[in-house]
């Protein structure tokens, strides 16, 4: 019965149809509460529609069932950090590291580390993850994220301009290279680099407002 709803739901999501894809993912769960494949899927709808509170908890509750699932514990991190509950994102990409390590667990590790002030052990986190997959572009851009808040911009604008000069293109990239070339005392060069931003990105200065808000 619950991956006959499954699969409904999929074809709901593929239809555009959200509302009822939910509706028959949450009858799956209140069928089968112990199905981790229901409240696994109910959180990748949820944290589609940006609900990522809901999504964490709905992957909490997979963890409870099978907490060894391929994949679970880093996702469950991710559900965490993006829901601001950066100590379970902790103990999540911890279990993750220590049980599926990969570049993406040391990553995860480490912007939940970041984001609770423990710096020093978020550098080396994301300097694992580098020992894993020296070319990952994400732990290459935590890695400079943490050496900004250590006081440390030089190094990080390196990193956010090698980033850049590959190709590799994100507003969070661009926030933190303005972030380092304004604590380098080149205002001028970072307000280029914001315009031309807002230009590419036309939702640029929403995303500004945003970090500076979870910074303060």
């Amino acid at each position: 019965m619950t991956q006959q709803a499954l699969d409904e739901a999929n074809r709901a999501l593929q239809q555009g149809r959200i509302d009822d894809a939910e509706r028959l993912l949450r009858s799956a769960v209140q069928a089968e509460p112990q199905s981790a494949d229901a409240h696994v899927a109910l959180a990748g709808l949820l944290a589609r529609k940006e609900q990522h509170a809901a999504a964490a908890e709905s992957l909490a509750n997979a963890m409870r069932i099978d907490r060894a699932r391929k994949g679970l514990a880093l996702s469950y991190a991710i559900s965490c950090f993006r829901a601001g509950r950066y100590d379970e994102a902790e103990k999540s990409a911890r279990f993750a590291v220590q049980n599926e390590p990969s570049a993406a667990a040391h990553d995860a590790l480490a912007c939940a580390l970041r984001e609770q002030g423990k710096l020093p052990e978020a550098l080396a986190a994301a300097e694992d993850g580098l020992r894993l997959a020296s070319d990952n572009n994400a732990v290459q851009h935590t890695r400079g994220s943490i050496l900004l808040a250590m006081g440390r911009p030089a190094e990080a604008l390196a990193i956010f301009e090698d980033l850049n000069n590959r190709g590799v293109m994100a507003p969070a990239i661009t926030i933190n290279r303005g972030a380092a070339l304004e604590k380098l005392g080149r205002g001028q060069d970072a307000q280029r680099l914001y315009a031309d931003a807002a230009l590419m990105w036309h939702n640029f200065a929403d995303l500004q407002r945003q970090r500076a808000q979870r910074r303060h």
